[in-house]
């Protein structure tokens, strides 16, 4: 067989016809084919070329004989003798089932009976996918299709940068196991993508777009901007493939929480001479909180505890109305035990609730990023997260290290940043910042489960994560969130995303998670390689596709 000869005939039976989306074809016995390959169907060779090329995706690959049952297979091998070959020829052939995805001629007929079907073209794949169509492209990774006598076609697949963060569409959203799936490192390289792309022509002013970046766990993302010291020449194929340059992220700062008691004054995972490093060059800061900065968010500390009567938000409203503006915190806490032992406002809080408030917001305020500006700020790089957030320039990334926080202060920071972005007018009341002065933001959100989870009490940190998911794109704020299961975050946020991401996952997650098994190609998913993802972008006219990505050029944890 030639790299031109057909691979097989598409085949319209009495119970299996042929539709307008989709057909059955039988294969040659030489040809390897997997499911998520593409193929390109020409009509008979005695049938009008005016219905034009048909171009599909496999989504299964079957395997049928004349055998009518086990049982004759079995007598057919001496009556059970596995190591006797069937002394019974049977006819057996293999066929795949397809989906049609586009026309050359646009004509929406059934595929004819008889048709040719042959190895895909580049062009005609990407034209098939409707990516010619986009106005600013970027890479999402590549197909590695099989291609003739065994060999390997590898096809760049492009999104739509319109839909995937605005302003026709916004946000992505990739679970799936912890390691294997390699969530983070996608996020990582969609955001590479986007900031190589945007300096491109098609990219307008406008439409540049910032990065902030929360660093939830060790120090995975923590070397952004310092390339990979194993970067080897399959890895810059990977990247060439997709028709990027293997760089790291540019631009690049980093916020470490302040404390005067750790040896490099930040609460990070980092040695202490890569943390002074980073503060000399001027890519590193430490952010604090004094009292006014954390009032305007004390109620996030109180997230994760059962509050029903709201008496905790009280507590925390009247010390938003009295505590004044100049107040350290070591005069904050007189004040607050103070109030426990007086109980002000008896009628709206009792004392029990006084005594709990201040138990609480004492043990949660121990921490050194509460704490007032030192004599020394300036070495120090010491600054208020909030107004270096709302500053954040086009094309910058900016990432926030929470990963040596408890949960309750991750929250806590994680709602200031939200907050930050939502609400871009500096502390001095400077005028508002409109969002295409600032450009897009990209919030990335690792274990998002953690700040948005589907099942218990509504909180006000999954409240501003809906807002962003339901409303961010017109607010220039656009969400790529992280988790291991889809089915553990609220179904607003995850539902709202216009791109989904889909890692190795177990067969349990993805038979519960309707988003998966909706899919013809669901099945696969508890079986996907590291390296391998499926990915279901709005603009894609196959649905989901099976893409690889080449491995991140930035320096690992």
């Amino acid at each position: 067989m030639t790299a031109r000869s057909p691979i097989g005939r598409v085949v319209a039976t009495e119970n299996h016809p042929t539709s307008t989306g989709a057909f059955r074809f039988w294969l040659a016995p030489d040809v390897n084919l997997k499911p998520f390959d593409f193929v390109q169907v020409l009509p008979p060779e005695n049938q009008d070329t005016a219905i034009g090329r048909f171009y599909a995706i496999i989504d299964e690959i079957h395997q049928v004989s004349d055998e009518p049952s086990p049982l004759s297979g079995f007598i057919s091998s001496d009556f059970g003798n596995s190591s006797q070959a069937p002394r019974v020829g049977r006819v057996v052939t293999t066929y795949a089932d397809a989906t049609v995805l586009y026309n050359t001629n646009d004509i929406e007929m059934p595929v004819p009976h008889g048709s040719r079907v042959h190895w895909p073209d580049e062009d005609g794949v990407r034209k098939a996918l409707g990516i010619d169509e986009y106005r600013r492209k970027t890479p999402a990774g590549y197909i590695m299709m099989s291609g003739p006598s065994d060999t390997k076609i590898a096809i760049s697949v492009d999104m739509d940068a319109d839909y995937l963060i605005g302003p026709e569409g916004a946000h992505l959203n990739i679970s799936g196991i912890s390691g294997l799936a390699t969530k983070t490192s996608y996020a990582m390289f969609i955001m590479s993508a986007i900031q190589q792309r945007q300096l491109s022509d098609d990219w307008s002013k406008a439409g540049r777009t910032s990065f902030v970046v929360l660093n939830v766990k060790g120090a995975d993302l923590l070397h952004l901007h310092e390339p990979a010291s194993d970067m080897n020449e399959s890895t810059r194929s990977d990247w060439e493939k997709c028709g990027l340059q293997p760089e790291p992220l540019s631009n690049v700062t980093y916020f470490y929480p302040y404390s005067a008691n750790e040896p490099a004054r930040a609460q990070t995972m980092l040695a202490t001479a890569e943390i002074d490093e980073a503060v000399r060059a001027g890519n590193a800061y430490r952010y604090f909180y004094d009292v006014p900065s954390a009032l305007e968010r004390l109620y996030l500390l109180f997230e994760d505890m059962e509050d029903p009567a709201q008496t905790l938000v009280s507590c925390v409203d009247y010390c938003t109305e009295n505590i004044g503006d100049d107040v350290p915190w070591n005069t904050m806490h007189r004040n607050v035990a103070d109030w426990a032992r007086s109980t002000p406002d008896k009628a709206r809080i009792p004392v029990v609730s006084w005594r709990r408030f201040n138990r609480l917001f004492r043990q949660r305020t121990r921490n050194g990023m509460f704490t007032e500006l030192a004599n020394r700020s300036q070495e120090y790089k010491q600054i208020r997260l909030a107004d270096h957030l709302r500053a954040l320039e086009p094309g910058h990334v900016a990432v926030v290290d929470i990963a040596k926080l408890p949960d309750y202060l991750q929250a806590f920071v994680v709602g200031d940043v939200i907050a930050a972005l939502r609400d871009p007018r500096s502390s001095d009341d400077a005028d508002e910042v409109a969002p295409t002065e600032r450009g897009t933001v990209v919030l990335f959100a690792d274990e998002l489960n953690k700040f948005a989870p589907r099942h218990g009490r509504a909180r006000s940190l999954t409240t501003h994560l809906r807002e962003i998911s339901e409303r961010g794109r017109s607010e220039g704020i656009i969400l790529f969130g992280a988790e291991q299961f889809r089915t553990s975050v609220d179904e607003r946020v995850t539902g709202n995303s216009g791109t989904h991401v889909f890692g190795r996952t177990t067969a349990v997650e993805s038979k519960r998670d309707s988003e998966i098994s909706a899919r013809p190609q669901s099945s696969r998913v508890p079986f996907l390689r590291k390296g391998e993802l499926l990915v279901s972008h709005t603009r894609f006219s196959a649905g989901t596709l099976k893409l690889r990505f080449p491995r991140n050029a930035y320096r690992p944890g």
